[in-house]
């Protein structure tokens, strides 16, 4: 009787262990499109259901796709297409194998904000955009891992000293990026990591702006 009881209770932990959706994986993440057939497409639906709306689509072949969230069944995954967001079943995307942008410089980052406007390309050497003013060259300093528990990691610049610096423009930079859902607040699309950028100007002002970051360029 014992031994059918240990069975039927082994029997009950396989199946609940079968039934729990595969194991978190850590976003944002960059993605291919993976099982739909040559002539076919993904489609990305207004919810995360095959009954919603279809509000883009991605190609059989597409790469580089990034995935922001997954809904609570871990079966759909938020993208973005064109000014909105939807979500694309995860069963027919594949994890790239890529360096996790929490623990490797080398995993580049498109980051932007608005009010001011800025955007920075954050790589082994970040370039500043900022209104009516060039792109400005910095040297990576630092880019300091964090756990993917925590969800953060931050980065140090310094000016590429070319002798053309004016006391008004940032000589230095540090940032720290968050796993989190981040809105641009110009349109719809989501992004899944958020920037609070610190910008130390040549006259000794400190310059705090934030925005959101995206793995593709």
């Amino acid at each position: 009787m014992r031994a059918m009881r240990r069975c039927a209770a082994a029997a009950l932990l396989w199946l609940a262990a079968a039934t729990l959706p595969a194991a978190a994986q850590e976003f944002p993440a960059l993605y291919s499109v993976a099982g739909v057939a040559a002539d076919d497409v993904l489609n990305i639906r207004s919810a995360p259901s095959a009954a919603a709306d279809i509000i883009g689509t991605l190609a059989p072949d597409q790469t580089g796709v990034e995935v922001v969230a997954a809904d609570g069944s871990g079966t759909w995954g938020l993208v973005n297409s064109g000014e909105r967001s939807g979500w694309a079943a995860l069963r027919f995307l594949t994890l790239e194998p890529r360096d996790d942008w929490r623990k490797r410089q080398k995993q580049a980052l498109n980051c932007f904000g608005t009010e001011p406007f800025w955007s920075l390309a954050l790589d082994e050497t970040p370039n500043l955009t900022t209104p009516g003013g060039p792109e400005m060259p910095f040297v990576l300093l630092a880019r300091e891992p964090g756990s993917n528990h925590s969800g953060k990691s931050g980065f140090h610049a310094v000016r590429r000293n070319d002798g053309n610096v004016s006391h008004t423009e940032p000589v230095a930079l540090s940032g720290t990026l968050t796993a989190q859902q981040c809105s641009d607040g110009m349109s719809d699309r989501t992004y899944g990591i958020s920037i609070d950028l610190l910008q130390l100007r040549g006259a000794g002002q400190l310059d705090v702006l934030t925005g959101c970051c995206s793995l593709v360029p």
